[in-house]
């Protein structure tokens, strides 16, 4: 019984270690993620181009249903803003008030994705639709492809011609729209 005593005292002091180590593991990693996001704020948002085709890119074509049936594409030759969200991610939540504002001010068409099914987030696609075009599309689908968006917030204003202007994660990296 001795044994199987110290047996037990010794895996649960090695469960504590690993606790802590785990902790400390997790510190650094913030601190480092805190770190980096500096080091973009001053690089003037160039490192988080990789969230979405980089300006100077091409667009593919692509063609979707929005929530209201009608289709949106970019084979018309129109420019148009557009915005990546979902609803469990909290960079989305920031920034989603501010890429409403900013497409109240921008002239032009807005499209907005929304990586939820029908009838899920019905506020977030409601706060959207007041504003843009919305999409509802899984990560990876046509409209993601097509703008090479790889994560969530991503936003992109793109030209007539199809070719990225800017694109980043932040309302910081697009130009500031002519005031309506």
């Amino acid at each position: 019984m001795p044994l199987l005593t110290a047996a037990v005292v010794i895996v649960g002091i090695l469960c504590v270690i690993d606790l802590l180590l785990s902790f400390g593991i997790i510190r650094r990693l913030r601190e480092q993620n805190e770190t980096l996001r500096k080091v973009q704020q001053q690089a003037g948002g160039g490192i988080d181009a990789d969230i979405a085709l980089p300006a100077g890119s091409t667009v593919a074509m692509f063609t979707a249903t929005t929530v209201s049936g009608a289709e949106v594409s970019n084979l018309d030759g129109t420019g148009f803003l557009i915005g990546f969200f979902t609803p469990n991610c909290e960079p989305c939540k920031e920034r989603m008030p501010e890429f409403i504002e900013y497409a109240t001010r921008f002239d032009g068409r807005v499209i907005a994705v929304a990586d939820v099914d029908p009838g899920e987030a019905d506020d977030m696609v409601g706060r959207l639709g007041e504003v843009a075009e919305v999409v509802l599309e899984r990560d990876g689908g046509p409209v993601h492809q097509a703008l090479g968006a790889k994560g969530y917030p991503a936003l992109s204003l793109v030209d007539g011609s199809g070719t990225v202007v800017a694109s980043g994660w932040e309302i910081s990296v697009l130009p500031v729209p002519a005031n309506r």
